[in-house]
């Protein structure tokens, strides 16, 4: 990806001449800065400090004569610095600990997305904590022009032989309105796409992975692939991604026996689906 330093000056005019909020929203400042850059190990540009955290606590907190122009723009090069770094800016604006709830942090999501999507680059929940979402900024060409990256909560790996329970799993949770992947309603999003790679970054973008486990599970290719995929999500995100579903005791790496989990040969397809609403947090008491 490369952003160009129109889209850079509109996202950052788009942000400061909004009115709307400063742009570390409800994060004190420093502390905003000190999650993009390493204040610490920049130099200064006062004499009287060791680096810019001395120089930017100093004009910005103490002081305050630097504005936020000259902070992000000059201080801080965010249109000329390196892509990465002017991205986790952005991802840093939708922080959970930045946005007041969750419909502040879709809507300036979408701003964003406005300019960026015009050089390949989308904003995108990624990941999920303590229920809350986390952008993380993908490139559309790498993700085959993917717009429904954010929009999976619940992810459905599962072999062909186990597709009559599933599927019921599947209508009950569109039903309920939960936003699931199962592959027989994205027929036309997966129409011409490299699955390879597009289902690498469904089974690593939702909220949850329902693994449904069997001897037919452990023996197929796509299901393996889609494992792999969860597996990772699971290890980057040290928390619960994967939840195993058991038709029987088939052993599959990386998925421990002692992990909880669902035995479904005495839990039904609507029971998991309302176990599955309560693990979202939609219900306490079906």
């Amino acid at each position: 990806m490369q952003l160009t330093e129109i889209t850079r000056s509109s996202i950052i005019d788009h942000i400061l001449l909004g009115g709307r909020r400063s742009f570390h929203g409800r994060m004190d400042l420093m502390t905003f800065l000190k999650r993009i850059w390493n204040l610490s190990e920049m130099p200064s540009t006062d004499h009287r400090f060791n680096n810019a955290d001395g120089d930017i606590w100093q004009h910005m907190i103490r002081n305050d004569d630097w504005d936020h122009q000259y902070l992000l723009c000059e201080r801080l090069n965010l249109l000329g610095c390196d892509d990465a770094i002017f991205l986790r800016f952005l991802e840093t604006c939708l922080h959970p600990l930045s946005v007041k709830d969750d419909a502040e942090a879709s809507s300036l999501s979408k701003e964003f997305n406005s300019f960026l999507e015009k050089d390949g680059v989308k904003l995108v929940v990624a990941s999920h904590i303590s229920g809350r979402p986390i952008y993380k900024a993908v490139d559309l060409f790498e993700a085959g022009g993917s717009g429904d990256l954010d929009v999976y909560e619940i992810v459905l790996s599962f072999a062909g032989e186990d597709r009559a329970y599933v599927e019921q799993v599947a209508a009950f949770l569109k039903e309920h309105d939960v936003r699931c992947f199962y592959d027989r309603y994205e027929d036309v999003t997966m129409w011409g796409k490299e699955l390879t790679e597009h289902l690498d970054i469904v089974y690593r973008s939702a909220r949850y992975c329902v693994m449904f486990i069997s001897g037919a599970y452990a023996k197929k290719v796509w299901p393996n692939h889609e494992r792999r995929s969860a597996l990772a999500r699971a290890v980057e995100e040290k928390g619960e991604y994967i939840l195993p579903a058991r038709f029987d005791a088939t052993e599959v790496p990386g998925v421990r026996k002692t992990i909880g989990h669902v035995d479904l040969r005495d839990t039904s397809p609507q029971q998991l689906g309302e176990m599955i609403l309560r693990k979202l947090g939609r219900i306490e008491n079906f």
